[in-house]
């Protein structure tokens, strides 16, 4: 019996089905490069939809804008006559605060959505809609 004792006490780790130190080490390595590639990636694929959130907004009050305008010859410089509960008016996932400015009697408008509800978008801190079709910043849309 002394011999089948020493015979396991000879066998490496390997033969027990262990893994070492380093090996685990190697893995840890690995897992930490990866992350440290798609993390970055993860983030700028998030601002981006929270982006879309403001397009859809911006797009969807402009909509409201030219039925109101056809309705009552002018636009309207508040979401809540737009039928929105609150001024400024909050996207759908409410990342952000869409207001409304009137240029001289409510000829056109300009549309503003702005970071809201604890969101930061440090790159388009404004995006903008006017009633021409322009849209600022570009890198934004």
């Amino acid at each position: 019996m002394t011999g089948n004792k020493r015979m396991k006490f000879g066998k490496s780790a390997r033969a027990d089905g262990g893994f070492t130190l380093i090996e685990l080490m190697i893995v840890v390595v690995i897992i930490s490069i990866l992350a440290a590639i798609a993390y970055p990636a993860y983030q700028q694929y998030a601002r981006e939809t929270k982006r879309a959130d403001a397009h859809a907004a911006l797009l969807r009050i402009a909509t409201l804008q030219e039925k109101f305008f056809s309705n009552n010859n002018g636009y309207t410089t508040s979401t809540t006559a737009l039928g929105y509960a609150a001024n400024p008016a909050a996207s759908n996932d409410g990342y952000w605060a869409v207001s409304v400015t009137s240029a001289g009697v409510a000829a056109s408008f300009t549309l503003t959505a702005v970071p809201a509800g604890g969101h930061v978008d440090a790159p388009c801190a404004s995006i903008t809609l006017t009633s021409a079709g322009l849209r600022g910043p570009a890198a934004c849309w």
